[in-house]
């Protein structure tokens, strides 16, 4: 599986690391990787749909998106940032899912909701850690400035290229 993620900037990374922090205090997490998943490939061979997205991104400019809300997606166990549906945020996700969204996950394809997640724990009650999550969340502006490609396996990621934004 291959995942096209956009990126997002260190400061903002840095602010959803730290509402996990003040919510849960003394928990250990693993490092965040804050993105937002603009597709999922499902297909083996990636190598001409990683062409032709590096293509569409060539001349993408950076841009902002405004984190909204925090929410609970109970059906696959995270808590997650919510953004705002920014145009250029929905414009290349858009252009990804009209040439290719057959391929695509279910998630990426008709049912994409962007957001990025800041915990998975099945056996949490994230109900109550959300509620806590919100206690802290003050809504801000998030810069995109890249676009990540990586493959997605059973041990973890391997990030396989990088498109940093105009």
């Amino acid at each position: 599986m291959l995942c096209v993620l956009a990126m997002l900037s260190a400061e903002a990374e840095k602010k959803l690391e730290q509402l996990r922090e003040k919510a849960l205090p003394g928990v250990k997490f693993p490092p965040l990787h804050a993105h937002i998943t603009l597709a999922t490939w499902l297909p083996e061979d990636a190598g001409a749909f990683m062409e032709a997205c590096e293509k569409m991104f060539r001349n993408v400019s950076s841009f902002t998106v405004c984190y909204e809300r925090i929410e609970v997606f109970s059906e696959t166990s995270i808590i997650v940032a919510i953004p705002s549906m920014s145009d250029e945020l929905v414009s290349i996700h858009n252009r990804i899912a009209k040439e290719y969204g057959s391929f695509l996950d279910q998630w990426t394809s008709i049912r994409w909701y962007p957001h990025s997640t800041l915990l998975y724990n099945p056996s949490m009650d994230l109900e109550a850690v959300c509620a806590e999550m919100r206690k802290y969340f003050v809504p801000f502006d998030a810069r995109i400035e890249a676009i990540e490609f990586s493959r997605v396996d059973e041990k973890g990621y391997t990030i396989l290229n990088r498109i940093s934004l105009l």
